[in-house]
């Protein structure tokens, strides 16, 4: 709705049709240097949103084995409303403790950076579990993860698999 209403002001220009519209923004509008710093403003929001979570970990960091953003924003499908899909992973001794710190630091920048975070903790049984069993959710992390700390999701299931084993 809101791109049909800057096309009928002359902001945007529509290309194509139906799902197959390419909108392109009049560099001549009066408007256009405004949305055009609207969209770097975005732009500076979202690197300090991804700065917040790869440092929310704290004086905890070291006992992360892992930290990422994945979901909606991370495959770049997020709309107004979206939470910020966080996962975390620790030894099973720590993950209360990292995970609330996450928490913790993430809320304090939540609210000025106009975001919603919504943090999953995990041990590496969890993962063990997860891999085994072939969960959607774990399947849906491992291919959407952007990874800010530690391993990739799926390289975790082996490591925890050779920590038990000796």
């Amino acid at each position: 709705m809101g791109l049909i209403s800057l096309g009928e002001t002359g902001i945007v220009s529509a290309e194509g049709s139906g799902y197959n519209r390419l909108y392109r923004l009049n560099a001549e509008h009066y408007f256009s240097k405004t949305i055009e710093n609207l969209f770097a403003a975005e732009e500076r929001r979202f690197a300090a949103i991804i700065d917040a979570v790869t440092d929310s970990p704290g004086d905890k960091k070291q006992f992360v084995k892992s930290l990422w953003v994945y979901g909606s924003v991370a495959r770049g499908a997020d709309r107004l409303g979206s939470d910020l899909d966080v996962g975390v992973v620790t030894g099973s001794a720590d993950l209360e403790a990292v995970v609330d710190v996450v928490r913790d630091s993430l809320a304090i920048h939540s609210e000025r950076l106009g975001f919603t975070p919504s943090v999953v903790g995990l041990d590496m049984e969890d993962l063990s579990r997860l891999a085994r069993d072939d969960d959607p959710w774990w399947a849906s992390v491992v291919k959407d993860a952007i990874v800010l700390a530690g391993r990739r999701p799926e390289e975790l299931p082996a490591l925890a698999g050779a920590a038990a084993d000796g």
